[in-house]
This record gives structure tokens, C-alpha cells and sequence, in this order.
């Protein structure tokens, strides 16, 4: 598959030689002519210096051949102009990151795939890891999230079946894992067990005064 990534950031580089590990041709197109230098000097990636809010630079990167194009600048504005256009001359996927969540409403209104800014991603983790320490691991999507809960020794779920538990409405335990096995909801949550639960965002609320009932300890 052929793709273009406009905007040489270290997200750029990383998802750049990702795809090409992956037996893809890509091609990342950005302005600083240093940074293109030393990216062309230590990778297979083909580098295009230019400014991808050009026609005349997307046409150079054979835009219209693109699987999908990737805006990953540091300027909204940019991004957003980088997506129509290259959807406009024929990329058949376009998707880009935003920096400001502000934003995030416009990219949704002209039909452009995005992710908010990995910071905003990590900084979310760290609030779990903070807030709710026995989430393990957690996806976050437009409408719901999923959350990984390792059972340990003293939470209140330990000796309980799930269809004990009574998740409220907008929540669902979808896996009870246990050395591998996927366990039925008449299983008893034992130590070192693995939960996976799903939550609407409408009950994000909910869902958290839930697994802090059930997924404490004492």
C-alpha cells in the first residue's frame, strides 16, 4: 500500500517507519529541510521536502495514488487544509492528528478521520493509573471505553460470580480470563484473574463509582 505522511514530528517518523517495516511505501513530506535531510540519511523512508498545504507538493507526492494521507503538523489549521485538499485530488483516506481538542468538532464536521494529540492520550492514562489503580489498561473511544482490571487478593469482587456483581445500565463485564481461559459469569473472580469491561460514555460516571466499589481493596 502507498501513504503519505505530511509532518516530520516524532509521531511522523515512528508511524512512517512502522508502515515501511511493514512492506509499505511511504513517503513523508515536510518543510524543514534538515529534519528530511537526517530522516533520508537513516532510514528507508522517502523524504519529500515541501510544504504539503502546496498542490503542487501533494501532486509531487502522487497524492492521487495514496492509499491514505497522515497530517501530523503541530498546526490545526494546517492539518486541516493538508485533509481536504488531499481529499479533494483523489487520497482515497484521509486522517489527521489534533493538536488542540477544541478542534476536534471541525475535523468531525468535514468528515476527516482523527486522534486527539498523544499527549492528551497519555495524560489520560496517567489519571487512570492515578484515580483508578487497578485499571490495568484501558481504550478510549468516541462513544465508550474499555477498561483491563487484574483481580487481586483483599478487592471486594474476590469470592464473587459476575452475575453477582450487578453492572448498572451502559456497563458490561465482556471477558472473566483466568490462566487463559475465558470463564462463564457463574465463574467465582479469584486473585490474578483478568476482567475486561466496556462502558458507554454516556455512563462514564457510573461505571467509575461501579469498578471503585468492586475493584478496591478493604
Amino acid at each position: 500500500m502507498y501513504f503519505i505522511i505530511a509532518g516530520l514530528s516524532s509521531t511522523g517518523r515512528y508511524l512512517a517507519e512502522l508502515l515501511v517495516k511493514e512492506g509499505n511505501e511511504v513517503v513523508v513530506v515536510d518543510s524543514d529541510e534538515a529534519r528530511c535531510t537526517e530522516m533520508a540519511a537513516s532510514s528507508d523512508v522517502m523524504v519529500l521536502t515541501g510544504d504539503a498545504t502546496q498542490k503542487s507538493v501533494l501532486e509531487e507526492a502522487r497524492v492521487g495514488n495514496a492509499d491514505a494521507l497522515v497530517a501530523l503538523t503541530n498546526d490545526d489549521s494546517d492539518n486541516l487544509m493538508i485533509c481536504m485538499t488531499a481529499r479533494e485530488m483523489g487520497a482515497r483516506k484521509v486522517i489527521s492528528v489534533v493538536n488542540d481538542a477544541v478542534h476536534a468538532e471541525t475535523f468531525k464536521q468535514a468528515g476527516i478521520g482523527f486522534q486527539i494529540k498523544p499527549y492528551a492520550v497519555v495524560a489520560k492514562h496517567i489519571s487512570r493509573m492515578i484515580l483508578q489503580p487497578y485499571v490495568k489498561d484501558f481504550l478510549s473511544f468516541e462513544r465508550a471505553e474499555i477498561f483491563e482490571i487484574e483481580v487481586e487478593e483483599g478487592m471486594r469482587c474476590v469470592g464473587k460470580k459476575v452475575s453477582e456483581i450487578g453492572t448498572p445500565n451502559g456497563m458490561k463485564i465482556l471477558v472473566l480470563e483466568r490462566r487463559g481461559k475465558y470463564l462463564d459469569k457463574d465463574a467465582k473472580m479469584e486473585p490474578k484473574d483478568w476482567l475486561t469491561l466496556i462502558v458507554d460514555w454516556k455512563s462514564t460516571k457510573k461505571g467509575v463509582d461501579f469498578m471503585n466499589r468492586w475493584f478496591t481493596k478493604g
